[in-house]
């Protein structure tokens, strides 16, 4: 039972999702158990699209930045000549 618990912790699992789980377990509805551990997939895949989204974001900001950069450096050197 300890193996279940470290393992619901490193999920990222809640106190709450931590006893349901292993109270179903321990009366062998492991059915019911594993839909709770989906659900609880279900939003840590959506958490990390989310995160994704912001990364993609901050991608697409670091790019705008440098190519304005470039641009810039580009017509200062267009002017010296």
């Amino acid at each position: 039972m300890d193996d279940l618990i470290q393992n619901l912790k490193d999920a990222g699992c809640g106190s709450q999702t931590i006893e349901t789980v292993c109270r179903l377990y321990h009366d062998g509805q492991i059915q019911t158990a594993v839909k709770t551990l989906r659900k609880h997939r279900l939003s840590l895949m959506g958490s990390l699209r989310e995160s994704q989204e912001r990364v993609d974001c901050l991608d697409f900001l670091v790019w705008r930045m440098e190519k304005e950069k470039r641009q810039s450096q580009n017509n200062e050197k267009k002017e010296r000549h």
